[in-house]
């Protein structure tokens, strides 16, 4: 059901805080310096806004680090942003990759890069070739990768406002993304363009009919709880309670999902959690 897919109180602050805290206390595992979170999905879906946003929530000021495409273009270079902590030489122990656009031409990031990517063998500042996949041969290409160089959780990212054009080809690179054996998620971005009710008050996001339809009929092969809502931020010039609570609630569970994959790696009883593909 939908009403058990996501309860989300934005009257209570103290929850917000407490988000926020649990964020900013979190060490990963041991073995490993950072998590490791890639962001994947169609050209101009959000992926550099949802780093952007995160980076606004956690330092309370409005951020634009990662470079947002437009429509027309998507970046190409495979790059990891970290977020400061307290002090410029300090930054929270997880870091996201960002990913060239996927797209049903030719033109955007291939899925043998994306699955290097996932391995660790793509190297930082490399820019991705639609034509063809990183090459073992190439100087970019990591040989030997460690568990800090891989992926440690999955991101899929799409826009609510251009679903229905996503197209078939584009749908079997995602499933064959996901058949990856790490944890996974997917995040609805520009949920205020979708629905009139949540563009005059984010507190409607998971009390919008609309967007209940549109997550129920959306077959991303993941179950609801690994599906999540945001608004990220793009023109505003002040952080906002409602916008943070969602952007919280999300990182939260990317958090917790990849830590849970950290420790079944280290104990070796790999259980990789929402798993799913679209059929």
């Amino acid at each position: 059901m939908y009403n058990e897919f996501k309860t989300i109180s934005f009257s209570k602050i103290p929850w917000k805080e407490r988000d926020l805290q649990l964020v900013r206390d979190y060490k990963p595992h041991k073995d490993v310096e950072h998590l490791r979170i890639l962001l994947y999905g169609p050209p101009a879906a959000g992926k550099s806004s949802f780093i952007n946003s995160v980076d606004s929530t956690l330092r309370g000021k409005i951020t634009a680090r990662a470079l947002a495409a437009n429509a027309s273009e998507s970046f190409t270079i495979y790059r990891t942003y970290k977020i400061q902590k307290g002090n410029p030489d300090t930054f929270y122990p997880f870091v996201f990759n960002d990913t060239m656009g996927l797209q049903s031409s030719d033109q955007g990031i291939r899925v043998e890069d994306i699955k290097l990517a996932i391995s660790g063998h793509v190297k930082e500042d490399y820019r991705f070739n639609p034509k063809c996949p990183l090459p073992e041969t190439d100087p970019n290409y990591r040989g030997s990768s460690t568990f800090d160089d891989k992926v440690h959780i999955l991101v899929l990212v799409i826009c609510a406002t251009s679903v229905d054009l996503i197209g078939d080809a584009t749908w079997r690179k995602m499933n064959d993304i996901r058949a990856a054996e790490i944890p996974q998620i997917a995040i609805l971005t520009q949920i205020d363009e979708a629905c009139p009710e949540v563009q005059k008050d984010i507190k409607n996001a998971y009390r919008s009919k609309h967007l209940k339809k549109l997550v129920l009929n959306v077959n991303l092969g993941l179950p609801l709880n690994c599906i999540f809502l945001v608004k990220n931020y793009h023109k505003e010039i002040e952080t906002d309670d409602g916008v943070d609570s969602l952007i919280l609630s999300i990182l939260k569970k990317i958090i917790d999902y990849g830590e849970d994959y950290l420790n079944d790696q280290n104990n070796r009883n790999l259980s990789p959690m929402c798993e799913g593909g679209r059929k």
